[in-house]
């Protein structure tokens, strides 16, 4: 019987290495939402807010929109609100809007743990949510969260004895409805009469949106997700534990249910009862959000941090199979971890939390799966996860850009893009079509990643222009599997093109800005040489060398608009909130821009 979850681990991640080591998943491109600001005058938001995470992601009336929570600097901090923001593609999102505020209610009510310490009869309430999103069968859409209390800020506020989940509306032109209670909680205390902040839902005059409640009230496998704030309520809740579930549905029609901590359960009548809670040990994670829903190929998928560092959630990775219980081939999605930019308490370091669309809302047409998550509980992030989930290239690549669609890009690239900056396909004064890449971020990097048919020996040709190089040298990486370098090349911000080997640079010739240059490298890890030749400016330059490392075979080439970025390894604890603020990182630098016009790349046969 289809009673369990197991993971065919064939693979490990080693939490030396932010990506675990892992293979990539090809075409996987990672989008910033929301780039914390510690400045309220530059904050997506206008308030400096640097605590955002939780994300949750549906699609609407062909838009994406992300809910998150929000606040100044750590978990469980007021003032608590949560924000929303829309795109109609995924990669550029417009500014924040605020969906639920801070609010405040009479304290008196309360039942909870430390009451004592409440020292006046209004206490802020801190936002907390495991679900964001619901669909109703007339396509009306609800945006929820819940009100929790925390006396001093370090009791969790999804322990029962909150106040309520609110809910609005969002209209089909993305504008909101006002705010309403849908749920008191009343074992906890709190109700329609000692909580006057929004009105109760069944006193809208909108018919509609009533019945839009009232029948997600009426979904148990929908509600089961409220059971952390909303615990005391025994008899709401068919399940009796397990935190941030996250469903689907099998071939069968069961649904299996998976939470935290690697927790399984499964339902056969649509939430109404469900088998005993148990832990599936293969699933090897610990504190962060484990996704699973069924991909457009009829597979399904299984994301999370498989790692049993709570402290530490790198990588976020995936695993697929055909039956929704099997699932093997751990790759990565999100390739780096960029440094935790800001102090705050509680703010685990890594891409967490992860949630997807759930199966029962719309999905947007292009088949592939779209995951948000955030990174060190300060930025929002969403991944574009093409579907079959593949982690080779079969074939060699040979690509001109002025040929390539958007879409192309999306399919064959792994891209990685911070909000301060951009990859997208561009025409330049002299009307050539490049893969642009640029950097404003002093504490992160664009990526653009291609993987081909691994071998053992490699030639590789590209065409380059640079616009403009200010901070870190522009590098190119040969990497093997596990992501060792096995070729190093850097255009520097002085205009010197270089091979990178053993710590030192060898310069081969200059470039010139907005003119191409044009690169070659033979690399054989057989031999462990490389040829590189550099053309530029009318002159071409070679040079050969030993690989930069011993690895058996090359499978992917790494374009980043920076060499490398600040490491934050295994012995910094961001929960402590002793790490201090990173100097200057509200400050834009002077913008990186590089364009790939040609990539080919060979493997050569023995």
């Amino acid at each position: 019987m289809e009673d369990d979850i197991r993971c065919h681990n064939q693979l490990k991640a080693d939490i030396r290495f932010q990506d675990g080591a892992l293979p990539h998943v090809k075409g996987a491109c990672n989008y910033q939402v929301v780039r914390a600001a510690r400045n309220p005058q530059i904050s997506p938001e206008g308030r400096g807010f640097t605590y955002n995470h939780a994300g949750m992601l549906t699609w609407y009336q062909g838009s994406f929109l992300c809910e998150y929570l929000s606040g100044p600097r750590g978990e469980h901090e007021v003032p608590s609100a949560v924000f929303v923001c829309r795109s109609e593609d995924g990669i550029h999102w417009q500014k924040p809007q605020e969906a639920f505020p801070p609010i405040e209610v009479d304290s008196r009510p309360y039942r909870g743990p430390k009451k004592e310490l409440i020292a006046s009869e209004r206490i802020a309430c801190i936002a907390h949510h495991r679900m964001g999103f619901y669909t109703s069968s007339t396509n009306r859409l609800l945006m929820m969260t819940f009100y929790g209390i925390s006396p001093d800020f370090h009791m969790i506020p999804n322990n029962g004895y909150g106040v309520g989940r609110a809910v609005r509306e969002i209209y089909p032109d993305f504008s909101m409805s006002e705010i309403y209670f849908l749920r008191y909680n009343l074992p906890g205390g709190y109700n329609q009469e000692n909580t006057k902040v929004f009105p109760y839902f069944e006193e809208s005059e909108d018919e509609g949106f009533r019945n839009a409640c009232r029948e997600l009230l009426a979904d148990r496998l929908v509600t089961q997700q409220w059971w952390e704030e909303e615990r005391l309520d025994t008899a709401f809740f068919t399940r009796p534990d397990g935190k941030a579930l996250s469903y689907y549905t099998l071939p069968n029609g069961r649904v299996m249910g998976v939470f935290k901590n690697s927790l399984t359960s499964y339902t056969d009548d649509g939430g109404e009862s469900w088998s005993p809670i148990k832990k599936s040990v293969s699933i090897e994670t610990s504190t962060g959000k484990v996704w699973g829903q069924k991909t457009a190929d009829n597979r399904y998928a299984l994301v999370f941090n498989p790692v049993p560092d709570g402290a530490h959630r790198w990588p976020l990775a995936m695993m697929t199979g055909e039956n929704g219980v099997d699932f093997d081939h751990l790759m990565t999605i999100h390739p780096e971890i960029s440094p935790c930019r800001y102090e705050g308490k509680l703010k685990n370091l890594g891409a967490q939390y992860v949630r997807g669309i759930t199966e029962a809302n719309s999905h947007p047409q292009d088949q592939a799966m779209w995951l948000v998550y955030s990174v060190n509980k300060e930025d929002i992030w969403v991944a574009r996860v093409p579907v079959p989930a593949v982690s080779v290239e079969k074939q060699d690549v040979k690509e001109r850009m002025a040929d390539l669609m958007e879409n192309d890009v999306r399919e064959r690239w792994n891209l990685y893009v911070p909000s301060w900056n951009r990859a997208e396909l561009m025409m330049d004064e002299e009307n050539e079509t490049g893969l642009l890449l640029t950097d404003c971020d002093p504490y992160d990097r664009t990526r653009a990643m291609r993987l081909f048919r691994s071998g053992s020996k490699v030639e590789l040709e590209t065409r380059l222009k640079v616009k403009n190089l200010s901070q870190s040298p522009f590098s190119l990486f040969l990497q093997d599997r596990k992501g060792q370098i096995a070729v190093c090349v850097l255009l520097r911000p002085d205009g010197w093109v270089c091979m990178h080997h053993g710590g030192l640079d060898t310069p081969l010739c200059r470039y010139s800005r907005n003119k191409e240059v044009r690169i070659r490298i033979l690399a054989d890890c057989v031999e462990n040489c490389v040829k590189l030749s550099v053309f530029c400016n009318g002159e071409e330059k070679t040079v050969t060398g030993a690989t930069a490392a011993s690895v058996d075979e090359m499978e992917r080439v790494v374009f980043a608009t920076k060499y490398s970025l600040p490491w934050q390894g295994l012995e910094v604890n961001g929960k402590l909130g002793t790490i201090g603020d990173l100097p200057d990182a509200d400050k834009r630098q002077e913008e990186t821009a590089v364009s790939i016009l040609e990539l080919t790349v060979t493997t050569l046969e023995e």
